[in-house]
């Protein structure tokens, strides 16, 4: 017997195995309806009803499966890069720029991307506030209202890609992440820190600039968050201002300048002169209490408040207080007097002020110093027009809040 007909034999021979172990079924199936699925007899009635039509509809051009191949690829990846930012600070710095640490109280962004060409200071600010709070003070990378009372602050800060470092807290919180939040502003993801005292919002756009608005809760949330999300650049005139004459024992310690705005400070012998400008403000300035003096500043009308000074020094450096009819020497900060406790500043006068506003170009200019009407004045009337010169933001920038002084804020810029 050879090969061919063994397998013949053995193939008959397992086909009669097989019927003998499934007569049963066959003969309970004798003549009875197959039953078909409805989804067999729509894709039969398809074909039946246009052959060649329902072939080109089933078979699948080349170019579709290979979209496919890459719509399946990109969902892995995308799966794959979200897992990995989960798990790893370093890759979520990679693709959003600015890593998030956390540490107690305190909270730090960083990003080690190095300035490129395409990279422009910040030119960012709040668009929005509500009533009641007025501007304080400018830096490099942000901007200090202060609420009319004087009771409370807000910060908001803008860092560019390559700026460096921020830090800032939550100085009642003893973890920060145990008060943290994932909210939206301007449809990005952003880091919403709020504890008892402190409120403080941190978000990137797409282009790297991370910012940062912070307040101590006196503000309404609504508002709060309608002041982030009012934040744009700024599209005003592209002027800058200079300064032609101060005074020659003033000498220059700093010039921050932002678009549309700067501030530049001058010391002498501890005393402080200040002018800063704004194009477009927000709010006004954070002014002395009482009623101005009308001023000429060239063809427009400034106001004027006189400065205050001590109410009496002598020669050799103590303060002369009188309270209650009671005068006392003193060379100490605090004093009894008559059973009340006087609080003694070495700074006690309040510095003249002059505000004045270009309405041609919509900017407001003040002038603050321990300086005379006649002296602030001239001062006022050389401003002059330049180009804009940007200052370069702070590589390392810390706004935070302590509780020794009770909780107020502290700001430090290092290049």
């Amino acid at each position: 017997m050879d090969e061919r007909t063994f397998d013949g034999l053995l193939r008959r021979a397992l086909m009669d195995a097989n019927l003998e172990r499934f007569r049963d079924v066959l003969d309970q199936a004798d003549g009875m309806e197959p039953a078909f699925s409805n989804r067999y007899l729509r894709r039969r009635m398809q074909l039946l009803a246009d052959p060649f039509g329902w072939a080109r509809r089933t078979v699948r051009p080349l170019w579709k499966k290979a979209l496919g191949s890459a719509a399946c690829v990109l969902l892995a990846c995308t799966v794959t890069l979200g897992a990995l930012m989960a798990a790893s600070p370093t890759v979520r710095a990679a693709v959003l720029h600015w890593l998030r640490e956390i540490s107690g109280s305190e909270m730090t962004y960083s990003t080690d991307r190095r300035p490129g060409a395409e990279d422009q200071p910040s030119s960012w600010r709040v668009t929005w506030l509500p009533e009641g709070w007025r501007l304080d003070e400018i830096s490099r990378s942000s901007w200090r209202y202060r609420r009319e009372d004087g009771a409370d602050s807000l910060i908001f800060g803008c860092y560019p890609p390559d700026a460096g470092r921020l830090t800032t807290n939550v100085a009642d919180a003893v973890d920060a992440d145990s008060v943290r939040s994932t909210v939206q502003i301007q449809g990005y993801s952003a880091d919403y820190y709020r504890s008892e005292q402190y409120r403080v919002l941190v978000w990137e756009d797409r282009d790297g600039y991370l910012f940062m608005l912070r307040d101590r809760g006196s503000m309404e949330e609504a508002d709060f968050f309608r002041a982030a999300e009012s934040v744009s650049p700024y599209a005003g005139p592209d002027t800058a201002y200079r300064m032609g004459w101060v005074p020659a024992e003033y000498q220059s310690l700093y010039r921050d300048e932002l678009a549309g705005a700067a501030e530049e400070l001058w010391t002498c012998d501890g005393t402080s002169l200040t002018w800063r400008y704004v194009t477009d403000p927000v709010c006004s300035f954070v002014l002395p209490d009482g009623e101005p003096e009308t001023a000429a500043v060239g063809g427009l009308t400034g106001r004027y408040w006189a400065g205050e000074e001590p109410e009496a020094e002598d020669p050799a450096g103590t303060t002369i207080v009188t309270v209650g009819g009671e005068t006392l020497e003193t060379e100490a900060s605090t004093a009894a007097v008559g059973g009340v406790t006087v609080t003694v500043s070495g700074d006690a006068h309040r510095p003249g002020t002059l505000v004045w506003t270009d309405p041609d170009t919509d900017t407001a200019f003040l002038l603050e110093g321990a300086l005379g009407r006649e002296e602030l004045l001239r001062m006022a009337e050389s401003v002059t027009e330049k180009e804009p010169e940007p200052s370069k933001p702070s590589g390392s920038v810390q706004v935070a809040a302590g509780t020794a002084s009770g909780g107020s804020e502290t700001e430090k810029q290092e290049n």
